[in-house]
């Protein structure tokens, strides 16, 4: 799973989505334990998009990256058709969430060369004007809009805790030698508590949606022009990516995006 992914398009009505993704193992690591979702003309699925980053040795990581976001799709695939309200869109991003969460955690149990193996998740499911989205670990979501980039995820993590409680500052966390930990994860427990963020979208609003390769090392507010000057998502992405892996590049790099227009928000 790298390399940069086409532009996919989906309009229905007076909604157009336009999305791509880029995924790079990086400088360092041979594998690549990411793994994504964006819907193409194959899937079934075309209103969802994820980013998930595995963890865990013997390439357990990439295995439980894998099985997190196809479980989510299978799971979308079954019942998103019933979805009628943001209420159940919500319980819908919630169940999937815990159904994937079961099938690693059994896995993991199964067998040893599984076992301890997790990954985070965010994913963005777009219905009726809104993104709702789901989140577990340090894999994060933002909002594009107006020129400015807000942070919509909370990291699950020791150095968010510590920052939270005063215990370090800002910017001690970028140098942190526990920066990688995380607190929360799929797949490690029999159940999982997943966070939930809604949002209303605006017409040229952009969801990024990234795994800590590209937020350890390169800051989406101090590139906002890239958002406004490249002619399309996927220049923006494969920019985004070499810039994390000029910087280091030594985790694995993925970032999915989504950009929503509605025709009736036009003047």
């Amino acid at each position: 799973m790298s390399g940069l992914k086409p532009v996919r398009t989906r309009g229905e009505g007076d909604v157009r989505l336009v999305f791509s993704a880029y995924s790079h193992p990086g400088k360092v690591r041979k594998n690549n334990e990411d793994y994504f979702f964006i819907p193409t003309d194959a899937t079934r699925v075309k209103d969802l998009m994820m980013v998930a980053d595995g963890m865990g040795g013997h390439n357990a990581g990439d295995v439980a990256s894998r099985m997190v976001v196809e479980a989510i799709v299978e799971y979308y695939v079954e019942n998103s058709h019933r979805v009628t309200s943001v209420e159940q869109a919500k319980d819908l991003i919630l169940n999937s969430i815990q159904q994937a969460n079961i099938k690693v955690y059994n896995q993991s149990q199964a067998r040893d060369i599984y076992k301890g193996m997790g990954t985070t998740l965010t994913l963005a499911y777009f219905f009726d004007h809104r993104v709702c989205i789901g989140h577990v670990g340090d894999s994060r979501a933002y909002l594009v809009r107006d020129r400015s980039v807000t942070k919509i995820t909370r990291d699950h993590s020791l150095v968010q805790e510590l920052l939270e409680e005063g215990k370090i500052t800002q910017e001690e966390v970028d140098n942190h030698p526990q920066k990688n930990i995380i607190t929360r994860a799929l797949g490690t427990a029999s159940q999982v508590v997943a966070d939930y963020y809604e949002i209303e979208l605006k017409d040229n609003d952009i969801i990024v949606l990234c795994t800590d390769g590209l937020s350890n090392h390169v800051d989406l507010n101090k590139n906002i022009d890239l958002f406004y000057s490249l002619e399309s998502l996927d220049e923006i992405a494969s920019t985004l990516g070499k810039k994390a892996l000029e910087a280091g590049g030594v985790d694995n790099v993925t970032i999915v995006m989504a950009k929503y227009s509605c025709a009736t928000e036009k003047r």
